[in-house]
């Protein structure tokens, strides 16, 4: 009977001690609020006999140096990733200014390209005046086993090219078509050995003939052998073409070389002069046929110049 009475008893005690628990722990969080408030309206003073005052600079003496490091623990990841952000934007500046570089170099070699096509078509309409000239450009040297000294132009019989026509450029002669495609030509240059061109030297119109040694290069010379017996050329006369019957291969005017150097030779024909020919066939380009009208109309033939 003992042992039921006693288990109430125990019961009863916890009962009545779980309001006190919780009235404890109520009494203690109005305190901290009430302490928190009072330590509030004090630090809104802000004077220097705040009581809150050493409190604070306790905090930041504790949380000063923590925060200190760990700002410059930080730095150094920030100043990597800004490291990283600028090295991306500077190749990236690199790279467009690398590829407008290239497009300038590039766009300066065609303009230097196409002013020199243009000063060739300029001085080529000057040096054949009263001739229509179908301009061609230069595909191609002669093989050097057949050791004739020959080009190909991309210019045929579709273009009103036939053998037999003069070919020139801004300089002065170049030579004469020899064969003939459809859509290309092959021109013997006056410096090969088989070429031989009826040249007049300008200062006196005294006639001679011009042939080629079969040189090339800027250190090329032709022959130029006198007709008169009496005729003296002299260093620096300039010769040019006196022409073919129906202007075939050569027609006149056109400039071959100049004199370099004479000597006076015995026989048949007169005095023997060494020209330097105004030519040079390493460095051809565009060139021009003599011809009537073009046979079709893609290819625009250069007129002669008006008032020439």
């Amino acid at each position: 009977m003992l042992k039921d009475l006693g288990t109430p008893a125990k019961g009863l005690v916890r009962s009545a001690g779980l309001p006190r628990e919780i009235r404890r722990r109520r009494t203690i969080l109005v305190l901290v609020v009430l302490a928190s408030f009072t330590l509030i309206v004090l630090d809104a003073r802000r004077s220097a006999g705040s009581p809150v005052e050493p409190l604070r600079h306790a905090a930041a003496s504790v949380f000063g140096p923590l925060e200190s490091t760990a700002t410059n623990a930080r730095q150094p990841v920030d100043n990597l990733r800004d490291r990283f952000a600028e090295v991306d934007r500077l190749k990236a500046e690199n790279e467009k200014l690398t590829a407008d570089n290239e497009k300038l170099v590039s766009d300066l070699r065609t303009t230097d390209y196409a002013r020199n096509r243009a000063g060739e078509l300029d001085r080529l309409l000057r040096i054949a005046p009263k001739f229509t000239v179908t301009p061609a450009r230069v595909i191609g040297l002669g093989s050097a086993q057949s050791f004739n000294h020959t080009v190909t132009i991309d210019a045929g019989t579709a273009d009103g090219v036939r053998p037999d026509m003069t070919v020139l450029n801004g300089d002065g002669l170049v030579g004469r078509v020899v064969r003939t495609t459809e859509a290309t030509a092959t021109v013997l240059l006056i410096g090969d050995r088989n070429s031989t061109v009826g040249g007049r030297l300008n200062s006196t119109m005294a006639l001679g003939f011009v042939s080629g040694r079969g040189e090339v290069g800027s250190s090329a010379a032709l022959d130029y052998k006198l007709v008169d017996l009496k005729a003296r050329p002299k260093v620096g006369d300039r010769i040019v073409t006196w022409g073919s019957s129906g202007n075939a291969p050569y027609v006149p005017g056109v400039p071959i070389g100049e004199v370099t150097s004479v000597t006076a030779v015995q026989g048949a024909l007169g005095s023997t002069a060494l020209m330097k020919p105004f030519v040079d066939p390493t460095r051809l380009d565009l060139v021009g046929v003599v011809t009537g009208p073009p046979a079709r109309a893609p290819r625009v033939a250069v007129p002669p110049e008006k008032g020439r």
